[in-house]
């Protein structure tokens, strides 16, 4: 199922209202349709190759690391295996 929220003008609300008071069907699809028109060609556009999100991912990824890195100096001890692994997180709690 998709969901889509369609953002309207105010022009454009108030042109649906009316439509929609005077019970007018025709007028009110046309505007619809109308304001849908960019949704709709966004939607058919080709979706981004996965593999270029994939490696822009990375990227980001790796400037994070470096930028954290770069912060936090030299001196930061790291955690051992153990620190990390399921026995040494609980360890103090049975």
């Amino acid at each position: 199922m998709i969901s889509i929220t369609l953002n309207l003008s105010p022009e454009v609300e108030a042109k649906c209202r009316k439509s929609i008071a005077r019970g007018d069907m025709i007028a009110l699809q046309q505007l619809l349709a109308e304001a849908f028109a960019p949704t709709v060609e966004a939607l058919l556009q080709p979706s981004p190759n996965p593999i270029e999100q994939e490696d822009e991912f990375e990227a980001i990824a790796n400037q994070l690391a470096d930028e954290l890195t770069d912060s936090l100096g030299p001196d930061v001890p790291t955690l051992t295996d153990y620190a990390v692994s399921r026995a040494g997180i609980y360890e103090e709690h049975p």
